[in-house]
């Protein structure tokens, strides 16, 4: 359960692309679920709501971290998918639409960086022997 926990209300670390992907994708069918398919009352909707944008604002900061970057990017790409969101319509929300495109595939495809940068050590590193972890 503390991966969980992790993945979804700790914005510091490095997660890779599998940890990411499932992440996202736990937290796009919960939206859709409660934006779509459940007649949520206003206020608990707002809470249902502010609750999936801190665990992708979560999930997006790791994964950023893996990439070398910072986690303040996350709040560009989640207004943009809330933008976007549940279908373009308008000229901005199809430039959202791309914005999110271009995250996912950057974000899902491209590798991480290999071995420690400033956000810690890559994902499955093992720590070096006499060194302690933690």
């Amino acid at each position: 359960m503390t991966a969980l926990a992790d993945l979804f209300l700790n914005s510091t670390g490095r997660i890779g692309r599998f940890r990411f992907l499932s992440g996202a994708a736990c937290l796009i069918g919960a939206w859709a679920a409660a934006d779509l398919l459940l007649p949520l009352p206003g206020w608990v909707h707002a809470l249902v709501s502010a609750a999936l944008i801190y665990g992708g604002f979560c999930v997006l900061s790791q994964r950023l971290h893996d990439r070398g970057r910072s986690g303040w990017w996350s709040g560009p790409v989640l207004l943009a998918f809330a933008l976007a969101w549940p279908q373009p319509l308008t000229p901005l929300d199809w430039v959202a639409a791309a914005a999110v495109a271009l995250a996912a595939l950057d974000l899902a495809i491209l590798p991480g960086q290999a071995g420690f940068n400033r956000h810690g050590a890559a994902p499955g590193a093992r720590p070096q022997s006499g060194a302690t972890p933690g």
